[in-house]
């Protein structure tokens, strides 16, 4: 499978879209973009939309539950009918995308393109970090000026720039001899370990924040949406090593510990939907 120029910029627009106005009217962009008349599906059936989106999906038969943000909607999945073929059940265990066969196309535009967007936001949260603890003192120095905090931003910026490298040498390959020749995507295994990376980044800076990334209007709730759309379509986004141990593209390679005893994913089919 390869990608056209014309999927790669609009990959490019995401991230450049979530980084500077936010990660819902990047993900109206990308849903107009890459899936045109229909919500997205992950492999469970979920998904994951803008409100102003669902009119022009007509009548849709599953759902709408309380999505993580008031312009975000999460769909369940259609309602199954006696014919529909029931998918072999995973274990909590699980962690990582189902194996693919030879012939599997491996992970959709959609899918990489949720990568690039979630990297734009994840630098708008360190941004918003930045801009936060300048404006905090302590002992009539700025909480910008500490060691500790400058040195987990530092981390934070080293991480962004290695996700950046892979996207962008995915996007970039052979534009210097034909720029309208198709890219080669990433595989589902390396695609889920860079969301899991992007995971990773935006918890360390939400905890720079302290209680304020977590208050409702701090930056916590945009942080949560994006995992989840993360866990709703790539698979659920565990811890990964740290990135002087385990380049980026070799994170296929390493085993993903669990982090939370229910990811956002699995909390959809709870009652009363995202909490």
């Amino acid at each position: 499978m390869t990608v056209p120029a014309e999927v790669r910029e609009h990959w490019r627009e995401a991230r450049a879209g979530a980084r500077t106005d936010g990660l819902v009217p990047a993900l109206t962009l990308l849903s107009r973009a890459l899936s045109p008349g229909a919500p997205p599906r992950g492999p469970r059936g979920h998904a994951v939309v803008p409100r102003e989106l669902l009119d022009g999906y007509g009548d849709l038969p599953d759902e709408e539950a309380l999505g993580p943000l008031p312009d975000l909607a999460v769909l369940h999945p259609a309602p199954r009918t006696p014919a529909a073929p029931i998918p072999t059940p995973r274990t909590p265990a699980d962690s990582d995308p189902p194996p693919r066969t030879p012939a599997d196309p491996g992970p959709r535009p959609w899918d990489t393109g949720l990568a690039w967007l979630r990297l734009g936001h994840s630098e708008r949260l360190r941004e918003a970090c930045v801009a936060y603890l300048a404006a905090r003192r302590v002992e009539g120095t700025s909480l910008l000026l500490q060691q500790l905090v400058k040195g987990a931003l530092a981390d934070a910026l080293i991480e962004q720039l290695e996700i950046a490298g892979v996207l962008d040498g995915l996007a970039e390959a052979d534009e210097e001899c034909d720029p309208c020749t198709p890219a080669h995507p990433l595989d589902a295994r390396s695609l889920a370990r860079l969301q899991a990376q992007i995971t990773e980044v935006d918890r360390a800076l939400l905890r720079l924040l302290g209680a304020h990334g977590f208050t409702a209007e701090g930056p916590g709730r945009d942080a949560y949406a994006s995992e989840l759309l993360a866990d709703v379509y790539c698979g659920r986004p565990g811890p990964v090593a740290h990135h002087h141990d385990t380049p980026v593209a070799h994170l296929a390679d390493v085993p993903v510990p669990h982090l939370h005893d229910a990811s956002p994913a699995q909390r959809l089919d709870a009652p009363g939907g995202v909490g």
